[in-house]
Order: structure tokens, then sequence, then C-alpha cells
């Protein structure tokens, strides 16, 4: 099989000196600053561990400064902990300018999978010495036969680039990369896609890069597949209902919950009421505490979704910016947004706890609806009306939308 010219790119050298290519300090936003002590400190996000990671294997060659986010800016010569998720001191960074500094090393980001294919760029370039054609390719995906053998064309020794926070979880795909490993093709592990790919690889040791193509695999990769990488139709989903207090949400979400049952999917129910009597117990309802519980909630709903499950999540969440950190959480395309959007004066009809009023005659502060906002979502995938219509309704509303977008099967 040819090797498709469109498919693969040929990487410059200068002997074994990798050349320098693209200029200024861009990154993604990878963390949250803070002062603790007189002693500033930047916890990076997973995103931002890779990337130091790579920038400690010599990826970005012959780079000597680290690079900040845009938005993380230090005067000349200050000096910043970087710490991980978890709080491990990874390095001290020495800002100098336009958001780039030298950096110290503490600990190196930890590993415990796969330890042997987690390779600096030299480590790479030893392994692959002596070779006159090394091709590579940066994996998100699974090997396909036709990404492997336009690697191997013309006896190349070839290097596979795992990205570790592909779409689907990396043990896998790793484990599929492994099963075509032979003599002439080595499996990496790269934290992160490379914000510089041809460089990156180029500083790996490879001569061309190969886009990943094909759809034809292996049997023992297509067997990870079937188990890691479900058809839409059997992957996890996250619906979240939105709306003022005593809207429907619940009582939709209840009756969505049985229909997806009856359809044989396993189901988790994350109701805001519930959830505040143990996930979130303690937490009020300041601006602060009410995005603390959208975050747990998304959390959760995240965790249950990447394994495949249903979360069916039914919170009066008011606030934009929360409920779209709850969409990158559980992942954008993994999640449906429904506004229940019952007039207030309705709401207020079918309030038995007696919110509304309380709130009305001031023994409740920062109700939302009353003396706190509801902010009407932007981007919500369904809008359903309540007036006139039963829960059953809507919640048959929102199974079709699912069978239409592909999520459940139609019977």
């Amino acid at each position: 099989m040819a090797v498709d010219s469109t498919a693969t790119r040929r990487l410059s050298h200068r002997g074994n000196q990798s050349i320098a290519m693209g200029s200024g300090c861009r990154a993604k936003p990878l963390l949250e600053a803070f002062i603790i002590g007189g002693v500033t400190e930047l916890q990076l996000d997973a995103a931002g561990v890779g990337e130091l990671e790579l920038f400690l294997a010599g990826a970005y060659a012959p780079e000597t400064a680290f690079r900040l986010p845009a938005a993380q800016r230090f005067t000349a010569g200050t000096k910043v902990l970087l710490r991980d998720p978890n709080n491990v001191r990874l390095a001290v960074f020495t800002a100098e300018a336009e958001g780039c500094g030298a950096v110290e090393v503490i600990e190196k980001p930890r590993h415990a999978d796969f330890t042997g294919h987690r390779l600096t760029a030299e480590e790479a370039r030893r392994r692959v010495a002596g070779s006159s054609l090394v091709r590579a390719v940066a994996l998100r995906g699974f090997l396909s036969i036709e990404t492997e053998r336009a690697l191997l064309e013309g006896g190349a020794r070839a290097i596979v680039h795992v990205i570790e926070d592909g779409p689907v979880d990396h043990f896998p795909r790793v484990r599929a990369a492994l099963a075509a490993a032979g003599d002439r093709l080595l499996v990496n592990i790269l934290p992160v896609a490379p914000r510089d790919p041809a460089r990156v690889l180029r500083n790996y040791g490879a001569v061309e890069l190969v886009e990943e193509s094909g759809d034809t695999y292996r049997p023992e990769v297509r067997e990870l597949m079937d188990r890691f990488l479900p058809p839409r139709r059997r992957q996890g989903f996250c619906v979240w209902f939105t709306g003022l207090p005593s809207a429907g949400k619940s009582t939709i979400a209840e009756q969505l919950a049985v229909l997806l049952r009856e359809r044989g999917r396993l189901v988790t129910m994350l109701d805001g009421d519930v959830v505040r009597m143990h996930l979130s117990k303690g937490l009020g309802f300041s601006r602060e505490d009410r995005d603390a519980n959208i975050r747990r909630i998304g959390f959760v709903a995240g965790e249950i979704v990447r394994h495949h499950g249903v979360a069916i999540c039914a919170a009066v969440s008011p606030y934009e910016a929360s409920r779209e950190e709850a969409r990158r959480m559980v992942g954008a395309d993994r999640f449906v947004l429904v506004h229940v959007d019952t007039p207030q004066p309705v709401c207020e009809t079918r309030d038995v706890k007696g919110y509304y009023a309380r709130a009305r005659s001031g023994a409740l502060a920062g109700f939302t609806g009353v003396d706190d906002p509801y902010e009407t979502p932007l981007r919500a995938e369904l809008t359903l009306q309540t007036e006139g219509v039963t829960p059953q309704q809507n919640a048959r509303a929102v199974l079709e939308y699912l069978i239409a977008d592909g999520r459940i099967d139609e019977e």
C-alpha cells in the first residue's frame, strides 16, 4: 500500500538539532492563580501538567522557557510554585518575559501505568537511531490497519504516539497499539495533544508525520473498541433539567428515567433536593455555594457518562456559567440541556413547601426567582412548556429527541 501523500508530511531536521517552529507564547488556559503565605502558586489542571511534562521531556526543543497561558503574567524575576491538581509540587517557575520563564524541577509528573512507554524525546531518538526513515502518528483514536501500513510502508521504522487525553480512555488505545508493535513499531504515550505536533514528533525522531486514517482494525483491536467505544446508541449521556423552583423538573425527570429503564438503559438520578441531603450537605445558597453544588453534580454525572451510563440531573442551576461548566465536565457531545420553562406564577401555585411565600415575606433570602436571578439558558437543546402538558408527555418529547439524536434505539 502506497502512503497517501495527503496523509503524510515531511518533517525538517538540521542534523540532530531540531528547528524551532512557530513563535509566541501561546498555551491553553491551564490553571488558577492564588497567593498563600506570600508565596505565589499556580495549580495546574491536567492539561497544564501535560504541557509541563512535554516541555520537560524535550518535546518543544529548542525552547528553554516554559510557556504560561496568555492570561497569566508575572513581573520578571517572580518565582511561582507549580502544583498539580492533587497539590503535588512539580516545579518552580521564574518569570522572564511574555509569559515564559525558566523551570526548576521539584518532581516530575507521576504515572503508574505503562511506565516503559513514556519516553523523553532523547530516549525515543535513541530507540530509532540508525533508521533511514522514521514515521510517526499522533493517535487520538485506535490504531487502524491503514494507519499501521502507512507508517511501515517501505520498511520504515514507526512511532505511535498515543495521546493520553483522547476521546476514549487511553488504556485500551495503548493496548491496541501494542498489539501491532514489533521490531519496527514503537509505542509511546504523550500526556496531551501537543500544541505543535510537527515539532514534537520531529524531536522524537520522526522524519514524516502520518495522519490517522481508515476504519479497518485487527480482531483484537475491534474487540477492545466494542468494549470501550460502543456505538452512539450504547454510549453514556446526561440529560440535565434546569428551571425555576417548582417548575416540574424532577417529575419529568422521573418519568424519563422510567422510559429509559424500560429500554434497558442503566440510569442514575441526581435530583437537586436529594443531592443537597448527601453530596452537597452543608452548602448554602450563596452564589459560590450554588456553583459548588452544580460542579459536584456535574462531576458525578461525568463519571457516570464516562462508564456508559445515563445520568439524569434535575437542579435549578440558575446560572449560565455553572451550567456550561457542567456541560464541559460531562462532555459537550454527551450533554443534553432541557429547560423546563414554567412561568413563575405557575411555579408559585405548585410550591407545596411554601418557599416562594417565605422568600416574599423576607424569611428566606437568596431564593431563585424572588431575590436571586434565574438566567434563561442560551444553549438549551430542548425547551419544555408545562401548562396543558403532562409530565409523561414532556418525558416522551425528551425521549423522542434522544432517539432522533441517535442516543437511544427506536423500538
